[in-house]
């Protein structure tokens, strides 16, 4: 499966993190592309509505979210999980990037 990151931002997310981790997210990345829908817990999670998450384990918990449309995982989002529930900020920002990559690609 092809992966595209939506914008800039998520890619220097991704590199800006610390060696060990940005190893672990770009290793869920890989394990997306290989396999794609199938892909589960405790590697991806759907957060409903088309919006799934990749769920990095360890120290600093990496959640990386992204789409499906048209063949094709959309990166749109990449935050450090602080808190046991995603933040309401984080999956606003996600659902307004879904609307728009749908309407886009």
């Amino acid at each position: 499966m092809e992966i595209i990151y939506w914008n800039e931002k998520v890619e220097k997310f991704i590199k800006d993190l610390d060696r060990i981790t940005s190893s672990r997210a770009l290793n869920l990345l890989n394990l997306l592309q290989e396999y794609g829908h199938l892909l589960d817990m405790p590697d991806s999670k759907s957060l409903s509505k088309g919006l799934f998450e990749l769920r990095t384990q360890g120290k600093i918990k990496v959640r990386i979210l992204y789409i499906f449309h048209k063949n094709r995982a959309y990166v749109i989002h990449g935050f450090i999980k602080k808190a046991w529930k995603i933040s309401s900020k984080d999956i606003d920002y996600a659902r307004r990037v879904q609307k728009e990559v749908v309407e886009l690609a």
